[in-house]
């Protein structure tokens, strides 16, 4: 993957980042909340203690939900991988090796 894209996927993981945490919280709390300032609200662990699994909707969990998403639909954009989409493979099980 070029330099181009991969910063493209950590502007839109940011992005995905924002919209999800924003539906958690009330509004008032939620309208403070920036692709800026993010990152100061999601937990610093990555992975989970036991399994080493990595933790759901931390940045690099969802740069890899986009990368697959890429994978199995190479005519997607990366601006119209949203928060929905992502859930929506995890409903399905959409699974694909990431090599």
């Amino acid at each position: 993957m070029n330099n181009k894209k991969a910063k493209q996927i950590r502007k839109q993981t940011r992005c995905i980042l924002v919209e999800w945490l924003k539906s958690l919280l009330p509004e008032e709390e939620a309208n403070k909340i920036n692709a800026s300032n993010v990152l100061k609200y999601i937990p610093k662990d990555m992975y989970y203690s036991l399994s080493r699994h990595l933790s759901a909707y931390h940045p690099k969990w969802i740069s890899n939900r986009i990368k697959k998403l890429l994978k199995a639909f190479p005519t997607l954009s990366i601006k119209n991988i949203d928060l929905e989409l992502i859930q929506w493979m995890d409903k399905n099980k959409l699974s694909l090796t990431m090599k």
